[in-house]
């Protein structure tokens, strides 16, 4: 049985680093979902990455890189029609990103939903997804066949938005399908800053969402509070201040985390309801994902930022 289940994009991040004066790439694996499916693994989770990369160089790098985090990849495809992603990565001196992306008919984005059999998801708990294969009708249509498909075999769906605006064609209006995205997901995660880019400053999506599918919605805000919403609850909580290196994968730890403490606590989709209400449960949970994101925060990277259950102690001991 798989515990995790994250579908998507894996690519490789150009991390780009000032040396002598001139600017350097340095290639490392990375793309939301495959870090969230490594930051499982890396914590002592079971997870699986669903997708698929070029049968080029960069390709076998995340595939080998998956492997050797512990990610189950019997459902990772490579190709020979088509090229890995690239993401050139820049930092700035508070550890903050800006992307250039080279995704055009990309490997990522011809992954069809019969290339992820019943089988896959009936053995499943979670099924994760980020915005980033919604951005062109053939692997939209493929991302919510493949959600509607794991909510039918009983799976918790949990939907990271994790926009990024170059990625979608100029004349696409990307905030109806991301909205019809989250209302099919139990688990929702923006950040403040998508979420306002999308819905307007101020935007606020908790009656629409809770009225929905949608049993817990946490928007998180960098260095400030985190917002907690459920049907039951409102409440805020700081994350860890840390010196923020690279903030590349600290959202896709924090989901990590996230995902890694509901499994752990035996939550699926039938206990979800149930568990959000006990005492303590979600603060304790969130907590946790929180200080998984600040670690990754302190590091560089994308897979090799995501921590471990020793490494959360030994850094950040009030974690465990």
């Amino acid at each position: 049985m798989t515990d995790v289940l994250c579908f998507g994009e894996a690519l490789v991040d150009m991390r780009g680093e000032s040396v002598a004066g001139r600017q350097v790439y340095i290639p490392q694996p990375g793309g939301a979902p495959a870090n969230v499916a490594v930051g499982v693994a890396r914590l002592g989770g079971r997870a699986g990455f669903v997708g698929q990369v070029g049968a080029d160089l960069f390709g076998s790098d995340i595939v080998k890189a998956l492997v050797r985090h512990g990610v189950d990849v019997s459902l990772t495809r490579q190709t020979d029609d088509a090229m890995t992603a690239l993401a050139f990565v820049s930092l700035d001196s508070q550890g903050e990103r800006s992307f250039a992306f080279y995704r055009n008919e990309t490997a990522d984005l011809r992954f069809e939903s019969r290339h992820c059999p019943d089988e896959a998801l009936e053995s499943a708990r979670i099924v994760h997804f980020c915005s980033n294969t919604l951005t062109e009708p053939a692997i939209r249509e493929t991302t919510f066949s493949l959600v509607r498909r794991a909510r039918a075999h009983g799976c918790l769906v949990s939907f990271d938005v994790n926009y990024r605006q170059p990625l979608w064609p100029e004349h696409e209006e990307p905030a109806p399908h991301i909205l019809k995205a989250a209302r099919l997901a139990d688990i929702v995660k923006f950040s403040r800053e998508e979420l306002e880019a999308q819905f307007g400053e101020g935007a606020d999506l908790s009656a629409d969402l809770l009225a929905e599918q949608v049993q817990l919605l946490l928007v998180s805000d960098g260095a400030g509070p985190l917002q907690v919403t459920t049907r039951e609850q409102v409440f805020a909580l700081f994350p860890p201040t840390v010196e923020a290196r690279d903030t590349t994968a600290a959202g896709d730890s924090f989901v990590a985390g996230l995902l890694f403490h509901l499994v752990d606590q035996g939550v699926d989709a039938g206990a979800l309801s149930d568990w959000l209400r006990g005492p303590g449960n979600l603060e304790s949970a969130v907590t946790f994902a929180s200080r998984c994101g600040a670690f990754a925060a302190m590091h560089y990277g994308a897979f090799d930022a995501l921590p471990t259950l020793r490494q959360l102690q030994h850094l950040l001991p009030e974690t465990i």
